[in-house]
């Protein structure tokens, strides 16, 4: 009897520990991707531009999920421009194409760091990740609670033919390593707070900075990036410079800037704002409360912000 009742708890165990494991693969589309080279056959058939237009807009755009439409919406793509694209960076989307075709490589690393997400953080809803193929505007996004990739950016790395590029767009490529971290980061933003509109600097590099930070801890892996490079080896004068303008609504010089300023590289933002949401989460002794404080943190209340800074106190330690 007392085998036959370890043997039932056993098997309960068993079924309890397999009903806990979720399929996330269920939130991944990428019947885009498909649409995107089947569409991109056909016109390279054809020689009239009108024709061109039309067949990718039957085959593309008009075939589009809800989070390819969304993004169309967001960045003002059309026809046009993708066959413009097409005829004048012909070199980047043949290399690209296999990077899109072979993204599922990934997927099981994703459906990892929504099992990662689940149990860091109590709050987590699974969002839909739509990999699309966007005209190199975005690599990933958050529209109406989805994750939207544009696999054609967060899928080239250094072995990608980007020479018809501009600098941005090359070094963006050289440090790729695939689409994970990329996710992450964006998955952590379908998570946050983000009913109100930020305000201030502080606020929106507090945003950014945050999503990598969760991204790093749901990877296990250090932030590759420029800005965190260089921001560790000069925290103390970006600190300064920083604190000129947190309180401002000017991010020209610390967000989406794309081309180096002084000398330093693009979206030293993140940086502050990564730095800033690591010293608080190192000062809490419970790291559950500390994730649901960053996961819920209001950035565009001003006073939520500077006591989340107080709180982390890294005013005091950099210096």
């Amino acid at each position: 009897m007392k085998h036959i009742f370890s043997f039932l708890f056993m098997g309960l165990f068993f079924i309890s520990t397999v009903a806990q494991k979720r399929d996330f693969t269920v939130y991944i589309e990428t019947s885009d991707i498909k649409n995107f080279w089947t569409a991109y056959d056909e016109v390279q058939k054809l020689d009239n531009e009108a024709q061109k237009m039309s067949t990718f807009q039957k085959l593309y755009v008009d075939k589009a999920t809800s989070g390819l439409k969304d993004f169309i919406q967001s960045r003002s793509f059309t026809s046009r421009q993708w066959i413009e694209s097409f005829e004048s960076k012909p070199k980047f989307w043949n290399s690209v194409r296999s990077k899109t075709e072979n993204i599922q490589k990934d997927f099981k690393n994703i459906e990892n760091l929504y099992q990662s997400f689940s149990r860091l953080y109590s709050g987590f809803s699974p969002p839909k990740i739509y990999f699309t193929i966007g005209n190199l505007k975005g690599g990933g996004t958050v529209i109406n609670g989805n994750l939207i990739i544009g696999s054609e950016l967060a899928s080239s790395d250094k072995t990608v033919d980007y020479s018809e590029l501009s600098k941005n767009y090359q070094d963006r490529m050289k440090m790729n390593s695939g689409v994970i971290f990329l996710t992450a980061h964006e998955l952590v933003h379908t998570q946050q707070n983000l009913k109100g509109t930020t305000t201030n600097l502080l606020g929106l590099c507090l945003k950014e900075g945050s999503a990598d930070f969760i991204a790093e801890l749901l990877i296990g892996k250090k932030v590759e990036a420029p800005y965190m490079k260089y921001g560790i080896q000069h925290q103390e004068s970006l600190w300064d410079d920083f604190q000129k303008e947190m309180n401002g609504k000017d991010f020209q010089n610390w967000l989406s800037n794309t081309a180096v300023i002084k000398d330093r590289p693009a979206d030293l933002g993140y940086f502050i704002g990564y730095i800033i949401t690591k010293k608080f989460y190192e000062r809490l002794k419970d790291k559950k409360s500390a994730i649901n404080t960053i996961m819920n943190l209001d950035f565009s209340n001003t006073k939520e912000t500077q006591d989340f800074l107080k709180k982390s106190g890294y005013k005091t330690d950099i210096k």
